[in-house]
């Protein structure tokens, strides 16, 4: 099912941006101080080192860690692989523009390319890329119209691809887009002899103007509860995507924006192992490091036979297993355990609703097939990071169910504060786990103090070892 609503809730430290459909929950964003994603920003890097037994090179881009650049995505675009090395395409002290593909994580730099990408809301330059690419997921309907509005627009100097959202687009729209978008490319190349790297060139949209921007134009309704998001929101939907703007609203209600739509109960679900499905089954989600497995579980589920019970719950659990992974954005290797089937026809129609299903995530997932044992095997590109990983602990510390970590638990507090105390002039006690009252003097020490600036008054915080882990409790008055 398609976005049709976008949420978009600001607290201390954190921004939210949950996108919905038909009210359901189907992908949540989280920008977090400091912890910026920077999937999409342009750098002009400098190479530190170029290792041949690698075929790889550490980019300094300006951050802590060095990016991590493979020959693959050091080689020029429409060269096939061979004998060439790494220190055919760079090496130590060259500057190079490369973009960030993946964020830092886990002691590990970001993952880099020189295949820059400068998106769009409808388009996608390719520069030193000819040729046009349309998305799978246009209708054949369109494709034609589409192909007549953009075959003048790819050249020598690189080429497009055509999103999603062109099929909605006007000719005249795509064609003052693909301009734009090359004068932004020219722009960064002409910049590149001006400044000293590492330097930072182009950066990615924030989390809310990323999220409609990847949505398009289709979205009925954008609702804000934060001033400043509210404006960044409409400056960017004037310049990007103007018939937006007009669905875009102010949220003033007292109570919280996530809460009223349904969408806090909607999040923790998303942080369970245990998917319920509607007609009696579950599924259950395992991350790992390595690959992620679902399995599926009939339940108290019954539609008749044996075999008509395992389909009826197989078809539900593939639609759901392709909602859970773009929720939970699962990626890398997925292998999910269906419920066995003796007919081939019933298996391969399950695994035809599995494909279909996924062709509305804009990682594009690809089903690769059953395994020699029954298994459906799977993958899904990587971009950010699950939702595990940003709200739970670190992998080595979590245990036999998924636990949130201090930080996440600290950003929870200080949103009940600010929730209990708006409109009061008594300064609240927050009394905490040892744990969160530490990431409260700690990583969460910034979000802390925005909340006490917004409300005026200071959060004093006990830490309570009779409080468990997730518990933590407001105060009135200091009392």
């Amino acid at each position: 099912m398609a976005v049709d609503r976008v949420l978009i809730s600001k607290g201390p430290g954190e921004t939210r941006v949950a996108l919905l459909s038909g009210g359901q929950l189907t992908e949540l964003l989280v920008a977090r101080a400091g912890h910026d994603s920077i999937v999409g920003n342009i750098y002009l890097g400098r190479v530190e080192a170029s290792l041949r037994e690698l075929d790889a090179a550490f980019i300094d881009i300006g951050l802590e860690r060095a990016g991590f650049l493979a020959l693959p995505e050091a080689r020029p675009p429409g060269r096939e692989g061979g004998s060439d090395r790494i220190g055919d395409y760079v090496n130590e002290g060259d500057a190079v523009l490369v973009q960030a593909v993946r964020d830092p994580v886990e002691g590990k730099g970001a993952k880099l390319t020189a295949h820059i990408n400068v998106a769009g809301v409808n388009l996608v330059f390719r520069p030193r890329q000819p040729g046009m690419t349309i998305s799978r997921r246009i209708a054949n309907a369109d494709r034609a119209r589409i192909e007549v509005a953009t075959a003048g627009l790819g050249n020598d100097e690189g080429g497009f691809i055509i999103r999603t959202a062109a099929a909605a687009a006007s000719p005249d729209a795509i064609c003052r887009e693909a301009g734009v978008l090359v004068e932004r490319w020219t722009e960064i190349t002409d910049r590149v002899g001006l400044v000293k790297a590492p330097y930072l060139m182009a950066a990615s949209p924030g989390a809310a103007s990323l999220a409609l921007r990847e949505v398009g134009a289709g979205i009925a309704e954008v609702i804000a509860d934060d001033v400043q998001v509210l404006a960044e929101v409409r400056a960017y939907c004037q310049a990007e995507i103007p018939d937006l703007v007009s669905r875009i609203e102010a949220y003033t209600a007292a109570e919280p924006l996530f809460e009223v739509h349904g969408v806090e109960e909607q999040i923790e679900a998303a942080l369970s192992p245990t998917v319920p499905l509607a007609g009696g089954g579950s599924l259950i989600v395992s991350q790992t490091p390595v690959l992620c497995a679902i399995d599926v579980n009939t339940g108290g589920a019954d539609t008749g036979s044996r075999e008509e019970t395992a389909f009826a719950v197989n078809v539900e659990a593939a639609r759901e297993a392709a909602r859970q992974m773009r929720l939970r954005n699962i990626s890398g290797l997925v292998v999910i355990d269906f419920v066995p089937l003796k007919d081939e026809s019933c298996k391969r129609r399950v695994l035809d609703v599995l494909i279909e299903a996924t062709y509305a995530d804009p990682l594009g997932p690809h089903v690769v097939g059953y395994t020699r044992l029954g298994l459906v095997e799977m993958t899904r590109r990587r971009h950010g990071l699950s939702l595990l990983e940003i709200f739970g602990r670190p992998w080595s510390e979590t245990a036999a169910a998924p636990t949130k970590s201090p930080l996440t638990l600290a950003l929870e507090a200080l949103r009940g504060v600010s929730r209990r105390t708006r409109g009061g002039a008594t300064a609240p006690l927050l009394r905490v786990s040892p744990a969160v009252a530490a990431a409260l003097a700690g990583p969460a020490a910034a979000a802390k103090r925005e909340a006490e600036a917004t409300l005026g008054v200071a959060i004093a915080v006990a830490a309570d070892q009779t409080l468990p882990d997730a518990g933590w409790e407001v105060v009135a008055g200091g009392q």
